[in-house]
């Protein structure tokens, strides 16, 4: 009964981690999110200093190139595979709170994510 009320409750999210852009399937309503796998980071203090997300997806890709010296517009994938761990979890939270959001009973999504076949066991 339980196992009935959490895949009532919750979401059934596919995400395909892309190198240029990141989708998100819903089941029952399609691919809700095709952003650029874009993130611009803000470097507070310094090289060793705090890194704040400022945007991801389209909203950071209109960034690259174009940011003071502070903000920081990044690809965290490269050539497939997942190049900056950190950065790429931020950007996978942003993404699945776009169509996620979190109510006071809504249980946690179940995900899958796509990853290439030739992929090493670390890259996975």
């Amino acid at each position: 009964m339980f196992g009935f009320l959490r895949s009532y409750l919750s979401n059934d999210l596919a995400i395909d981690l892309g190198t240029a852009n990141t989708l998100i399937y819903v089941r029952g309503q399609g691919i809700v999110v095709d952003e650029p796998s874009v993130v611009a980071i803000r470097q507070e203090g310094g090289p060793n200093g705090k890194k704040t997300i400022q945007a991801v997806g389209k909203e950071a890709k209109q960034m690259l190139g174009k940011v003071p010296g502070n903000i920081e517009a990044i690809r965290p994938m490269k050539d497939g595979v997942i190049a900056d761990f950190t950065v790429t979890e931020q950007m996978l939270k942003q993404f699945i709170r776009m169509v996620h959001d979190s109510k006071f009973f809504r249980p946690s999504p179940r995900i899958i994510i796509c990853v290439p076949c030739g992929s090493t066991q670390v890259e996975r």
